[in-house]
């Protein structure tokens, strides 16, 4: 019977450290989303604010394209929203980053045409996406090791 309760006991402590890591890890996820959002528009061209208050992130679903998410485009509320999207994913969900201006692929890629008035465009694209995606790894691993400070 005593050892009945050891094994309880250490079931228990099992489940709480096994609950404990799953939380962290969550936590680590949505910090480091956010931390990805947030280089992601720092790293956005900004000319009016319209291309950076139109980003977006999704958890597992699609947005409509459409304008900004609000009309102050200085205030960005698209990192409200995005935020709040972010807030609810879990483990396991995937956040899409997506701009909903519609010229977001002209600035990033560059474009090599002809405007509505026939005049010959060669505008060079910035990649900035390429520039920041190629820090996820790395801004990940920031967010976890702040969180790992912070539980010390």
């Amino acid at each position: 019977m005593a050892s009945r309760g050891t094994t309880r006991g250490f079931l228990a402590s099992v489940n709480k450290w096994t609950r404990e890591t799953h939380e962290r890890s969550e936590d680590a996820f949505r910090e480091g989303s956010k931390d990805f959002y947030d280089a992601l528009e720092s790293a956005t061209p900004r000319l009016t604010g319209n291309l950076r208050g139109s980003l977006v992130a999704t958890v597992n679903g699609n947005i409509e394209r459409s304008g900004p998410t609000n009309l102050d485009y200085a205030e960005g509320s698209g990192r409200a929203e995005s935020y709040v999207n972010i807030d609810n994913a879990k483990l396991g969900d995937r956040i899409s980053y997506k701009y909903r201006a519609l010229y977001w692929r002209r600035l990033n890629y560059g474009m090599v045409g002809y405007d509505s008035l026939g005049r010959f465009i060669n505008q060079a694209g910035r990649f900035w996406i390429q520039t920041v995606g190629s820090r996820y790894r790395s801004i990940m691993r920031a967010a976890a090791s702040r969180l790992r400070m912070k539980m010390k």
